[in-house]
């Protein structure tokens, strides 16, 4: 059974965890807002999508560049 001390705690943390919370929500509008206007329509969506997109491009070209690699490396 839960003693008031526990009780006290908790809501502190509960209390201390919305504080968290508020904050980095208002730092996400924030960081939004600062994309949107550097360019990115939809903000932190567009980037995610944009660094998603730049990482999928470097996966397949490093892929091709292996190929490549290994293709000389057979022609030896």
């Amino acid at each position: 059974m839960e003693t008031t001390d526990d009780n006290m705690q908790l809501r502190a943390r509960v209390a201390a965890l919305e504080s968290k919370l508020d904050h980095l929500e208002m730092e996400l509008i924030y960081l939004n807002q600062i994309l949107i206007d550097c360019g990115f329509p939809h903000g932190v969506q567009t980037l995610k999508e944009t660094v998603e997109e730049v990482i999928s491009e470097n996966s397949q070209e490093g892929y091709e560049r292996a190929r490549r690699l290994e293709d000389q490396d057979l022609s030896w």
